[in-house]
């Protein structure tokens, strides 16, 4: 693609995309046509002719993408809009989904298709040279406040709802209260869901992988596993190191971690960790004589850490004749000490500053998606429409970033400014474009 050369295609090729670099990147370097072989089984045979689930597809991309469209309702006029047929063109359709029929289409897929759908995206992504750097990943979640009120009725199947016990839920049933980071004029708690992703190192940011979204009081460390299992759907895919905070350490969760799924787990560690009498204040193992030691490998056949002495302490030390110099912590003793990343280290401080990249990239999601499912946007409500919904928006921004980096690597230079010379010369002369 890097010999890619305008003049190769005719002025109506980008004419009918409207000269849009990112709907003209995503034609030319996102394959989406296993969506037809996924979704087309779901409908029956007969009746009226269902809608492409490409051309669903791609009308959800300009949802998630445009910001000039606010909703699924706009989404529809903005379709029918004769100025917008290169929105039509790209859809691959002159016919236009309604809204409601957007709205059956995300209940007909459900949540497991669309994770399908999303691992399909992420397996492309990791073809792409220099894109994905899946030895290093991290995960963490974030706060989407649901679109509810005050628990003031009662949403049972009971007849007579004034006499029955049960108690007054929020207008959203499967949302529940937890608790955030506190934040200037905000509180402590919040009600609404949680939403976990596993995210991949690369040169853009922070790539999603997956996520799964739960009610807020569902605790981090019950969704560690259940993100590493579904992860193993992705073909090709193999992460190697997993940067997480203190929510997600549990003892048997990381020995289950690396047993089954060959994910080594590294964390931070609190300032008022107690620490082990072999370890000094910068985190670093001692041998008898209280000399720091130096980390030298980890075998995974025997969980054991292995560490050696420093040479400028052993040669003044009076026990270097009958030393071997060779010392090891064993992982399952104390999986949060005893880490395959050393703690202190230079591996393990770059390990903390993506974690940190992580928070603030999840802290500007968290705001984006709560713009939409407080504020009217979309009044995303019931857990599995919001786990559709944060899918989808996953997916969408994996596709964007893989735009991103074709763009980089693979568009000639100068490619935007001869597009925009051509949509002004199309647009200002008309007759003759």
């Amino acid at each position: 693609m890097t010999d890619l050369q305008l003049d190769l295609f005719p002025m109506s090729y980008y004419n009918t995309l409207g000269f849009d670099r990112e709907l003209i990147d995503y034609i030319e370097f996102v394959d989406d046509s296993f969506v037809s072989d996924l979704i087309l089984p779901l409908y029956k045979k007969g009746g009226r002719i269902p809608h492409n689930p490409i051309t669903m597809f791609r009308a959800h991309y300009l949802y998630f993408t445009k910001n000039e469209i606010s909703s699924y309702r706009d989404l529809e006029r903005n379709l029918k809009k004769p100025q917008n047929q290169s929105y039509r063109n790209f859809v691959g359709s002159q016919r236009i989904p309604s809204h409601n029929s957007m709205s059956d289409f995300r209940a007909k897929v459900g949540v497991e298709l669309f994770y399908q759908i999303l691992f399909k995206i992420v397996a492309q992504a990791l073809k792409l040279d220099g894109f994905l750097n899946p030895t290093l990943t991290a995960v963490d979640s974030r706060p989407l406040f649901a679109n509810v009120g005050r628990p003031g009725k009662k949403h049972c199947d009971c007849a007579d709802k004034k006499k029955c016990s049960c108690p007054k839920t929020f207008t959203d049933p499967d949302a529940a209260v937890g608790s955030m980071r506190n934040k200037t004029n905000m509180n402590k708690y919040f009600v609404g869901y949680r939403k976990h992703t596993i995210v991949s190192h690369s040169k853009l940011g922070p790539v999603p992988l997956i996520s799964i979204t739960l009610p807020a009081n569902v605790h981090d460390v019950k969704v560690l596993l259940p993100l590493l299992e579904k992860l193993d759907q992705v073909e090709d895919l193999k992460l190697e190191y997993l940067v997480a905070d203190l929510g997600y350490f549990d003892h048997d969760v990381n020995v289950e971690t690396l047993a089954k799924h060959d994910v080594i787990l590294t964390t931070g560690v609190k300032k008022n960790t107690v620490l082990p009498e072999d370890m000094n204040k910068d985190r670093q193992f001692l041998c008898p004589q209280d000399k720091p030691l130096i980390w030298d490998r980890f075998d995974k056949e025997t969980m054991d850490i292995w560490f050696i002495g420093d040479e400028k302490h052993c040669q003044r030390c009076l026990f270097n004749p009958t030393c071997n110099k060779y010392f090891h912590q064993n992982y399952w003793e104390n999986p949060l000490i005893n880490s395959p990343v050393p703690l202190g280290s230079k591996l393990h401080k770059e390990f903390q500053k993506f974690r940190k990249q992580v928070e603030l990239n999840f802290a500007i999601e968290s705001n984006s998606l709560d713009s939409v499912m407080r504020h009217k946007k979309l009044p995303v409500r019931r857990l599995p429409r919001v786990e559709i919904f944060s899918i989808m928006a996953d997916t969408f921004r994996l596709i964007k970033l893989m735009i991103r980096h074709m763009q980089d690597i693979a568009v000639p230079e100068g490619r935007d400014k001869t597009l925009e010379a051509m949509k002004v010369k199309h647009y200002a002369y008309p007759s003759s474009a």
